[in-house]
């Protein structure tokens, strides 16, 4: 809760519009639906922080979705541990991996092994 609140004051005091590296993650169906937001702290260029999950998807559709309930479920958990391993993003629960951000750009269930979607970063616009 501490990083959206976070990320929420910097947004409307323009350091989010001013920072070169991003901390914001769009997260998106295969077909490229929105499906919301991974914010990470304390940017996502680290080896390690926390996260937390915004899931909002434009097209209402999207929640009859096996991935958009997977990724409700998680956002519901709260705020996530994750570190960086070359090329990739392991998101952790009480240790526990739970999400991979693959470097190809895929979103990767790990306890089920399904593939929820695709992510890249939003750049702050300048």
């Amino acid at each position: 809760m501490k990083i959206i609140i976070l990320f929420i004051i910097s947004l409307f005091s323009g350091l989010v519009m001013a920072s070169d590296s991003s901390n914001v993650i769009e997260l998106q169906t295969i077909d490229k639906q929105h499906l919301g937001f991974a914010l990470f702290h304390p940017e996502f260029e680290a080896n390690s922080g926390d996260c937390v999950f915004v899931i909002v998807p434009q097209n209402t559709e999207l929640y009859d979705l096996k991935e958009t309930t997977i990724l409700l479920d998680i956002k519901e958990e709260g705020e996530y541990q994750w570190s960086r391993t070359e090329d990739d993003i392991v998101v952790l629960s009480k240790g526990v991996q739970i999400l991979e951000f693959d470097g190809n750009g895929t979103l990767v269930h790990l306890p089920s092994k399904t593939v929820l979607g695709t992510w890249f970063s939003a750049k702050p616009r300048q």
